[in-house]
């Protein structure tokens, strides 16, 4: 009996210490996005749409931008044979912050590298989850340098 309750406590202890909580919630940004130009690019429709949905609409700070997206796929090594082994995906996002009086830039960027695939559609799969995740993450980067604006 002894031992079964001191099962249960050590095991109330392990998950009442649990507790998840969204770095990037919406509630702790001291700013809103306004508007946001950009060009009409499948790149720069996801970075927009990621932008906007991390506006908090109750902040008096309110920030319009101007983004400019690119994507690149480089070789970064090769076999013998001239076949490619490495590829590199590098994303860049240059932001314009249209509110200040000098219209500050800055440009964020990321990159990966991968292994190639002989399967060309698992491969343009796999590009596209890169893809994504590096977006998100250059998204991080922007909050947190608006954040510190």
């Amino acid at each position: 009996m002894r031992n079964k309750s001191f099962i249960f406590l050590i095991f109330f202890l392990i998950l009442s210490s649990c507790g998840y909580q969204p770095i990037y919630s919406t509630k702790n940004l001291n700013f809103t996005i306004g508007k946001v130009e950009k060009e009409n690019t499948s790149l720069n429709n996801k970075f927009a749409k990621s932008i906007n949905t991390l506006t908090n609409r109750e902040s008096d700070k309110k920030i319009n931008i101007k983004i400019e997206s690119d994507k690149k796929i480089r070789v970064k090594s090769k076999d013998s044979k001239g076949n490619t082994l490495v590829l590199e995906l590098e994303i860049n996002l240059k932001f314009t912050n249209l509110d200040s009086d000098n219209q500050a830039q800055k440009l964020l960027s990321r990159k990966i590298t991968y292994n190639n695939s002989d399967d060309k559609f698992k491969l343009k799969e796999y590009e596209n989850e890169l893809e994504d995740i590096l977006i998100t993450k250059i998204i991080e980067d922007l909050i947190n340098y608006l954040s510190n604006i």
